[in-house]
């Protein structure tokens, strides 16, 4: 309950909430099928946002004072947990959103079922989030700049979430899902970005101790 009221203020709720809603307004979409591609690259902006403070409000907040006499492993420990909240926040707006697209009565132009388009889309987009997230949180920590830290992650969102990020990591993209051929169901090929996105996840995880040591 602590780490959820320090991870999730007020504020950061809000406004995830009114940038879901305003997508949903603004970002038109004709078929069932542009939902999840829409929302799998925006969440993506919204996790860096949202969590590539997750470490670093310890040293611009009150609480330093305390959170520096913790063992690195409780550091670590205390890391993860709010990962795994703010995970568990945004996976959920994730899928709100995903309903909330429907107020524009999209077709099915497929023989894939609604169900299943979301089905896929449900594990997906936790994988999505994870990875952005744990990636801005880590450039700000090497960083020691939340702004920095926001500003290369947008960065390399936008060269992977183009036409020449396309070209050149084909399936090999984490955002291979959204670049995916949608009429056809059994092309999973996609899943080897999503694979490499849930690697790179684990591994930064893994580097949170060392990085704590070296950058304090």
């Amino acid at each position: 309950m602590k780490e959820m009221k320090i991870c999730l203020p007020v504020y950061k709720i809000i406004y995830s909430i009114c940038f879901i809603v305003f997508l949903s307004l603004v970002r038109g979409i004709s078929s069932i099928a542009e939902i999840g591609i829409t929302m799998d690259a925006y969440i993506a902006v919204l996790a860096i946002v949202f969590c590539a403070d997750t470490y670093w409000m310890e040293h611009s907040g009150k609480r330093w004072e305390v959170f520096c006499l913790y063992s690195v492993k409780k550091k670590k420990q205390t890391i993860l947990k709010r990962l795994v909240v703010q995970w568990i926040f945004l996976w959920g707006l994730a899928l709100i959103g995903y309903g909330l697209f429907f107020w524009q009565a999209p077709h099915n132009l497929n023989t894939i079922p609604s169900m299943l388009l979301f089905a896929v889309y449900v594990p997906e987009v936790l994988v999505t989030i994870s990875f952005w997230s744990t990636f801005a949180m880590t450039v700000t920590n090497l960083l020691r700049n939340i702004w920095g830290g926001i500003g290369l992650s947008i960065i390399l969102w936008l060269s992977l979430n183009s036409v020449t990020g396309e070209s050149v990591l084909g399936k090999f993209n984490v955002f291979s899902f959204v670049f995916r051929d949608t009429q056809n169901i059994n092309n999973m090929e996609w899943l080897w970005g999503k694979g490499i996105a849930l690697g790179l996840t684990v591994l930064m995880a893994a580097l949170i101790s060392a990085i704590i040591k070296k950058r304090g």
